[in-house]
């Protein structure tokens, strides 16, 4: 086996076929703005590579050190339980000839999470001029919305990142999750705050279900534009690979179980 590293990068996977057409996506941006770097993706549910099918082939291929980069835009439970959970049964799977000696494959460790970054701001952003808006445009509010959490912790750090943009020049920006027509709500409270124009900004990776439900309720309430999710914008793979050059999560894999 040789010492070349390589990325995993784990999603959350969709029954939505958008979902891991977009993730592909991403992973192709990522190699074309690094050659010579194994990228792959792997899945939590739904779709597949699984975690430890795609570690596998990593390790088959001579790939003894991987860093395992979560596609994921919050360090919410996805990235505190399961992705650990899986990377670490994944790496306990492999043969015993390929966890011991000289030549061993090493414990795959954890990059943090996306987000939050300030390249997936300029994402959003250029998401934004693809829908006709100008950021930071003074007469113009946004709606940052996302999926959404029971975790206090996963909200702040979304509620923050809607305060840091705000002062970049907009109006006003509010975050609002994925719950019934809160973003159509986000959007009239806006206008009737002063906002001229009030745009929607889906802070997701690729589209699905939640991703849907609030372009629609957006467009029913009259926003005057909505952006398209983040998939493989350049500022994307940008900062995957931001993630995988960077320092490692807080724990190590075995220490998570």
């Amino acid at each position: 086996m040789n010492q070349e590293r390589a990325m995993l990068a784990v999603a959350h996977g969709s029954r939505d076929p958008r979902h891991r057409e977009t993730v592909e996506a991403v992973v192709a941006a990522v190699r074309a703005q690094r050659p010579g770097l194994r990228v792959e993706a792997a899945f939590l549910d739904h779709c597949g590579p699984t975690t430890a099918r795609a570690l596998h082939g990593l390790v088959r291929d001579g790939h003894r050190h991987v860093k395992v980069v979560p596609l994921l835009l919050n360090t919410a439970f996805h990235v505190r339980q399961d992705i650990p959970a899986a990377v670490r049964a994944a790496h306990e799977e492999l043969p015993r000839r390929w966890r011991t000696g000289r030549a061993a494959v090493t414990e795959p460790v954890l990059t943090e999470p996306l987000g939050p970054h300030p390249l997936l701001l300029a994402g959003l952003e250029r998401r934004l001029r693809e829908a006709g808006v100008w950021p930071g445009d003074e007469e113009a509010a946004a709606v940052l919305a996302w999926a959404g959490s029971s975790d206090q912790a996963a909200v702040a750090v979304v509620d923050d990142l809607a305060r840091y943009w705000q002062d970049s020049g907009w109006r006003r920006v509010v975050a609002v999750p994925a719950v019934g027509d809160q973003a159509g709500e986000a959007v009239r409270s806006l206008r009737r705050g002063g906002a001229r124009r009030v745009v929607v900004a889906p802070y997701f990776l690729a589209p699905g279900l939640l991703a849907d439900r609030i372009r629609d309720s957006a467009r029913r309430a009259g926003a005057d534009a909505v952006a398209a999710e983040l998939g493989p914008a350049p500022e994307v793979a940008a900062t995957v690979l931001a993630r995988f050059d960077g320092s490692v999560a807080t724990c190590r894999l075995m220490a998570a179980a």
